[in-house]
């Protein structure tokens, strides 16, 4: 039986792909992760926002991707405490319409932090993954 009622998500109910539709109709930037991407990684990647880093490392999470996975079918809590940027980790929270001083909290918090994995779990001690779940049913309004 497929879940219509979006009100009582579980954490563990997000699929990554879900979560990547969901993602890829949001915008490519959000003033925050901008910012702290401009200022703590800077240089040439691969992808040209956020979201579409984001989106194809959530629709990568079924197969190999990019780092030979094993595993296969992970979901949407695996990327969020796994995901190891934290400029898309800030853009995830910008586009499901966090609060902008929580953002701006969460980026200050990390932005100190030498290492990618201190920045993100700063990132995720600020913004839960239990807090990207409350704000799936009210991404339709706050886009």
């Amino acid at each position: 039986m497929r879940r219509t009622d979006r009100t009582s998500v579980s954490p563990d109910d997000w699929s990554a792909r879900r979560l990547a539709r969901l993602l890829a109709s949001c915008r490519d930037h959000y003033p925050i992760s901008d910012e702290y991407e401009a200022r703590f990684l800077p240089g040439k990647h691969w992808w040209t926002s956020q979201r579409e880093h984001v989106v194809n490392w959530l629709n990568e999470l079924a197969g190999p991707g990019a780092f030979n996975r094993r595993s296969r079918g992970l979901g949407a809590k695996h990327f969020y405490t796994h995901f190891q940027c934290a400029p898309g980790l800030l853009w995830v929270a910008e586009a499901l319409g966090e609060d902008a001083d929580v953002v701006r909290q969460a980026a200050d918090t990390a932005g100190g932090l030498g290492r990618p994995a201190s920045q993100c779990a700063a990132v995720r001690s600020t913004i839960p993954w239990t807090r990207i779940v409350e704000l799936l049913p009210n991404h339709s309004t706050r886009r």
